[in-house]
């Protein structure tokens, strides 16, 4: 009888505490996975990837810049 209920309800009931649980379970993960390297510190916030990319596209800026003349 439960089986033919689940099959009735659909995305009901049933689909709402699925829904819950693995929002529950990405979000908890995530936050396990944040304390873990935050104890470790290997958040790595530091700003060197944004000045790579910066001296990259400086780079190719003046790149552009000698093609077109």
């Amino acid at each position: 009888m439960m089986i033919w209920l689940a099959v009735l309800d659909g995305a009901g009931v049933y689909g709402s505490v699925l829904h819950y649980a693995f929002v529950i379970s990405f979000a908890g993960n995530a936050f396990l996975i944040f304390i873990y390297l935050w104890c470790k510190n290997k958040l790595n916030m530091d700003e060197e990837a944004k000045f790579q990319m910066m001296e990259d596209k400086i780079i190719h800026a003046k790149e552009n810049n000698e093609s077109q003349q």
